[in-house]
């Protein structure tokens, strides 16, 4: 079972922009995409351009395909949604997704962040109530399905992904995932992807594992170009873009 989920992963990385996660047994997601001031105008947004600051009004429910009751919130600091993104303006600040009414029996969670910048302050996790302060077990970065502004133009945003292994721990009947920008960090954020399953699955191969598999799936691609260059594979872009700027 996990190696055939691992490959159905390596696929989708691929194919995909944002990493498509299949679970055995039960699952839950949510996805906050398009973050910027046109999606979100009540949180923080064109009407306080200037004062990054700002507090939200309230928590954000998922606005794509979402079946968690998971909502998305600025805990302090900056972060304000710009014109093409969720931007911290210079200002550290810290975010969170929290759900009080999560799956039953939970087993993982994976987390995704398609940013334009590095992440300041990398996720932790918080269950029921407690300081438990949990990295994650496993992470990933791949391309992103944004574009994003920079000294030397518009380049590709990066998608990051975290796992965490929830095996051993009996009951979890809450939870919250924190991270943040740092100060000149100026981080901004395109889509957030949230995914609780009941059975705990490897989806997020270690980095030495990600090294070789992008290797084959390069090597695959080319050995098809080759032989057959009107597969649509021949033609295909991995990275779906978006304009951006801040």
């Amino acid at each position: 079972m996990k190696t055939n989920i691992l490959i159905a992963f390596l696929l989708s990385t691929s194919l995909h922009a944002a990493i498509t996660i299949q679970l055995p047994g039960s699952s839950e997601s949510a996805a906050w995409a398009n973050l910027r001031n046109s999606q979100y105008p009540g949180a923080g947004g064109a009407s306080s351009f200037f004062n990054a600051t700002a507090v939200w009004p309230a928590p954000i429910p998922g606005n794509l395909e979402s079946t968690s009751s998971a909502v998305f919130s600025k805990i302090s600091g900056g972060g304000y949604f710009a014109t093409s993104s969720l931007y911290d303006a210079g200002i550290a600040g810290m975010y969170a997704l929290t759900d009080v009414s999560p799956l039953s029996d939970l087993k993982t969670l994976i987390l995704q962040i398609d940013a334009g910048t590095n992440i300041g302050v990398s996720p932790i996790l918080y269950f029921n109530g407690g300081s438990q302060a949990l990295p994650a077990d496993y992470f990933l970065s791949t391309s992103g399905s944004y574009l994003a502004s920079g000294p030397n133009g518009s380049v590709a945003t990066v998608n990051r992904a975290w796992q965490w292994d929830l095996s051993d721990i009996p009951a979890i009947t809450s939870y919250e995932i924190r991270w943040g920008s740092t100060t000149n960090n100026h981080l901004t954020q395109n889509q957030i992807n949230l995914t609780a399953g009941d059975t705990f699955a490897q989806v997020i191969p270690e980095p030495t594992t990600s090294i070789f598999s992008a290797l084959a799936c390069a090597l695959l691609l080319i050995h098809r170009k080759k032989w057959n260059r009107s597969s649509p594979l021949a033609s295909y872009s991995s990275v779906p873009s978006t304009p951006k700027n801040r």
